[in-house]
């Protein structure tokens, strides 16, 4: 038995050393691991309170700022820090502050609607009295502002289409324009009303376009001071389409020019040479005749008569080359006499007659062009349709009785 163990264990080594002279890793038989013990469980952590996190500015720090950058006429910018302070900002009559702030920064930067809601805003709050009435009276002014800012919209792009040469398409928004701001019709002078009559004259459109072609055609020519033709046009209206939209407006405005508002023309009676062969009257003193397409006066004296003619008006933003009242003073010193004549009323005596002393005033109102245009309401009740006078021209004689 211990021959054959020494035996074995001389062979063990011997393979043993046999692998390492050849470079093979000997195979020797491992014990079993140990399974290796686990590490004890952690106790769970406790949750942390999240920190709050903070606005960059405070309330005062936004308000300081945005104040500063109102100064320097940035609204845009001070709108942002507006609406920031305006978020943080506590109860109170603060915030009606910053609602007027914002309200003027949207002024500002013609967005009215908005601005609008913000100045009601402030109302509702508890707000000083002089500040209180700053704002109320910049509500009352806003709508004229949002209506001047769209007159001006629609007249510069009315314009524009005008200089691409698409007249129709500059003619809805020119009329519209002057509609809201008569005013801007002295800002005119490119010619589109008399481009536009001719357009319209030779138009060619369907039935159910036609009348309206008519009343733009007849509106123009109003634009112009032409109200003969432009009182045939509507006629047609009333005669070919009666049963049209248009045929109403145009019945209303042929009701203003036949209630005791005609314009008068004066008849073209045929040459006659002799008359100017003849020497005139001596009981003839003046002859004149005189002519308004402007408020303006037109006066004269000379020894024993005086007269005077005004034409103005009473109210702003009427347009250019209108008016609304028209006065006319005949004599000298105390026995004078005015006469005055409004465009709502007319002018309905063709002829005036005024004795003073041994002298014989005549006038005769040989023209008398109306037509109407949109005017701001003295009174703030927004546009309303006025008459004016569009041209007026007169025939003064004075003689002796």
């Amino acid at each position: 038995m211990s021959g054959g163990g020494k035996s074995r264990g001389g062979l063990v080594w011997a393979t043993i050393l046999t692998a390492l002279l050849l470079g093979f890793a000997p195979w020797v038989p491992v014990p079993a691991a140990r399974a290796a013990p686990r590490p004890p469980a952690r106790p769970a952590p406790r949750p942390q309170q999240v920190p709050v996190l903070k606005p960059p500015y405070d309330f005062q720090t936004l308000l300081t700022r945005a104040e500063e950058i109102f100064k320097e006429n940035n609204y845009r910018e001070a709108l942002i820090f507006y609406y920031e302070a305006l978020s943080a900002s506590p109860p109170g009559s603060v915030r009606g502050k910053i609602h007027f702030r914002i309200g003027e920064c949207l002024e500002a930067t013609r967005r009215f609607e908005f601005a609008e809601y913000h100045y009601k805003q402030a109302l509702l709050t508890d707000l000083p009295e002089n500040l209180s009435s700053r704002v109320a009276l910049k509500l009352k002014h806003l709508p004229g502002l949002a209506q001047h800012e769209e007159a001006m919209r629609l007249f510069k792009r009315a314009m524009a289409s005008y200089k691409r040469r698409d007249i129709r398409g500059s003619l809805d928004d020119y009329l519209r324009s002057l509609q809201l701001e008569p005013a801007l019709m002295g800002q005119d002078e490119s010619g589109l009303i008399d481009d536009a009559i001719q357009y319209l004259t030779f138009l060619s459109e369907d039935k159910t376009r036609e009348p309206s072609r008519l009343l733009k055609l007849a509106t123009f020519l109003e634009l112009r001071g032409d109200t003969e033709k432009a009182v045939e046009t509507l006629k047609q209206i009333l005669i070919i389409y009666p049963n049209s939209e248009e045929s109403g407006e145009a019945e209303e405005k042929l009701a203003f020019y036949t209630q005791k508002r005609t314009s008068y023309v004066e008849f073209k009676r045929p040459h006659d040479g002799l008359a100017e062969l003849t020497p005139p009257e001596d009981a003839v003193l003046h002859e004149a005749t005189l002519e308004f397409r402007d408020p303006g006066v037109q006066s004269k004296e000379l020894g024993e008569f005086a007269y005077t003619f005004r034409a103005f008006n009473e109210q702003p933003n009427v347009p250019d080359h209108r008016f609304e009242m028209f006065t006319m003073t005949l004599g000298k010193g105390a026995d004078q006499k005015e006469y005055q004549y409004r465009a709502e009323e007319g002018i309905a005596e063709k002829q005036v007659s005024y004795e003073e002393g041994n002298l014989l005033y005549q006038v005769e109102f040989q023209t008398v062009n109306l037509t109407t245009a949109y005017v701001q309401d003295i009174y703030g009740e927004g546009m309303r349709a006025a008459p004016l006078f569009a041209g007026i021209q007169v025939k003064v004689t004075i003689s002796r009785k």
